[in-house]
């Protein structure tokens, strides 16, 4: 039995097709050429896209983790740093009790006040009341604290309160202990709102003994055969020369006298103090 075989077949097989056939064929074959090639191009460019997103991405995290980096770095130095300090700190000995935590200088001891106007003061600063006002330059005071520039201190009748460290200096004094005695217009001075007045006594002019219960001797030498050179009495505010080691008496000046105390009747040394001659 014969199958038909169409025109187009059997030209092909024969190696000859008519060129209307194939001008026919062409457009369909560039068309299929051309969905092949916008697909590669497609794909291409999506591709492309796919990479370069890719890429951009690879690059965000790489910033990120840098920065995650960085903030943890900053963060161990700091950490780092705080522990310094606080070894540094921890490192430091404490300021012992005995010592100014200002000056570094041994608490409590001796000074005396520099100029004849000393307030003191309620604390330690201009805004707190002021207590008492001293007139006597050289009157000792002992320092029992320090605050900045603020000095708590304490006078030979107990008071305390603070001054300030201007009016304050070094050198030893020192005071005849006891009730005040007075000559002349003394006790008459002027007060204000916010101070009450107060005159350590001056050694009365005149005669040098007078023989009172409480007046102390002043004598000529630590030595047996000393003199009598004068008679203190209380509140007698004088200067120390020297107070000789294991010796019980002190080395002393007092308005134009010269001579020696025993330490036991003065106020302004320590027990066993050793105070070198200027």
């Amino acid at each position: 039995m014969r199958v038909p075989v169409s025109f187009i077949h059997m030209w092909l097989v024969r190696g000859v097709l008519p060129a209307a056939v194939l001008l026919a064929a062409m457009p369909a074959c560039r068309a299929e050429a051309g969905q092949d090639e916008s697909h590669r191009s497609h794909h291409s460019h999506h591709h492309a896209k796919s990479h370069e997103h890719a890429h951009a991405s690879g690059r965000g995290h790489a910033h990120e983790s840098a920065a995650r980096h960085g903030r943890a770095a900053q963060h161990r130095a700091a950490a780092d740093a705080a522990a310094a300090t606080g070894a540094a700190k921890a490192a430091q000995p404490p300021v012992p009790d005995n010592v100014g935590t200002e000056t570094k200088l041994p608490l409590p001891r001796y000074a005396s006040m520099r100029a004849d106007r000393v307030y003191m003061r309620r604390g330690p600063g201009e805004r707190y009341p002021i207590d008492w006002v001293y007139h006597r330059r050289g009157y000792p005071v002992l320092i029992e604290r320090e605050f900045g520039v603020w000095r708590l201190v304490e006078d030979q009748d107990g008071q305390k309160g603070w001054v300030h460290q201007v009016t304050l200096h070094g050198s030893r004094s020192f005071i005849i202990p006891g009730a005040l005695s007075y000559d002349g217009d003394a006790s008459k001075v002027s007060t204000t709102d916010h101070a009450d007045s107060r005159i350590v006594a001056y050694m009365p002019v005149g005669a040098v003994a007078r023989g009172q219960n409480h007046d102390v001797p002043l004598m000529s030498s630590d030595r047996p055969d000393q003199t009598t050179v004068a008679l203190l009495e209380p509140g007698t505010v004088g200067r120390i020369k020297a107070c000789p080691q294991g010796s019980s008496w002190c080395h002393v000046t007092v308005r134009g006298y010269d001579g020696w105390i025993e330490r036991r009747l003065l106020w302004g040394v320590q027990p066993g103090e050793i105070i070198q001659p200027d």
